[in-house]
């Protein structure tokens, strides 16, 4: 469970277009993340039975990127439209001294407008308040996330220290399940 002082949201607006980013666990869409689980934006991912995703979400620090349009009202006034979830970023973590960042992304049709540095930049504003925090980790194969994380983030490949820090790892039934699923 999230933490209440954890809770935090940062808006954006582009013309009409109104991007925010929530660490409120009751805005994540479990649908679009389901979908998003299941498509090739999260190679990685897939989709899930509702009850392990909700369990995953619980116990998890979860960053939704939604968008919504400014529309007039008939008396001229502007509202605002329910948005929609066409990003995420999942941060498991103590709440205090760690943190392994997975499940970023940023649906194909809202790439290239600056949305995931501005996810990273809002994280890296979020981690900065607290000061036990020893280390985040992630995985990452692709050389433009890596400068993104590194300039946002402040996060450093470990082989430039001298690869002594080793990445381990047990693939699960889910990985395999995966791969299997590709072949």
């Amino acid at each position: 469970m999230v933490p209440q002082d954890q809770i935090r949201t940062w808006t954006r607006e582009v013309g009409n277009t109104i991007y925010t980013y929530s660490t409120d666990p009751s805005l994540v869409d479990l649908t679009a993340l389901n979908a998003a689980l299941a498509s090739d934006t999260v190679w990685w991912g897939r989709d899930m039975p509702e009850e392990a995703l909700k369990r995953m979400v619980e116990h998890s620090f979860n960053f939704g990127l939604y968008v919504r349009e400014k529309v007039e009202s008939e008396n001229g006034n502007s509202t605002k439209e329910q948005g929609e979830m066409v990003g995420f970023a999942r941060l498991i973590t103590d709440y205090v001294t760690f943190g392994y960042l997975t499940d970023v992304y940023v649906l194909p049709e809202y790439q290239g407008k600056g949305l995931g540095a501005w996810m990273m930049e809002c994280m890296n504003e979020a981690l900065e308040q607290w000061p036990e925090l020893r280390r985040v980790v992630l995985f990452t194969g692709d050389a433009y996330a890596a400068k993104m994380y590194g300039r946002t983030l402040g996060m450093k490949d470990t082989r430039e220290n001298g690869g002594k820090l080793m990445v381990m790892q047990k693939i699960g039934p889910a990985a395999v399940r995966k791969r299997t699923d590709l072949d």
